[in-house]
């Protein structure tokens, strides 16, 4: 049984991103980014978890992805990025950027 969910992934990224911008750590899109690609990079960590990530993702071509896939990690990278660049709802969070600056 996989350890990884999608759904719950997101969902915690996404409460983890506000939570960010709310307390004024990130100001801008640049700040964001870093911390989309810090939680990529976290989930990738680890070969089970990679293995699990790209289980639940459906990934099993190393060549269907914009980067060089050649191994488990950067596979699940691949797919991560690519799911978070779908499924994350990037201009609420840009709205509440532009909004704490204003605050």
């Amino acid at each position: 049984m996989s350890n990884f969910n999608k759904y719950a992934f997101i969902e915690d990224l996404t409460n983890q991103l506000k939570t960010e911008i709310k307390e004024y750590d990130v100001r801008d899109i640049d700040k964001l980014d870093e911390l989309i690609y810090e939680a990529i990079d976290n989930a990738c960590i680890y070969y089970a978890d990679c293995f699990d990530i790209c289980k639940e993702l459906n990934a099993t071509d190393f060549t269907a992805y914009d980067i060089e896939c050649s191994t488990i990690n950067q596979l699940a990278y691949a797919v991560l990025f690519e799911f978070i660049g779908e499924k994350l709802d990037y201009s609420e969070l840009y709205q509440l950027i532009k909004e704490q600056e204003n605050a």
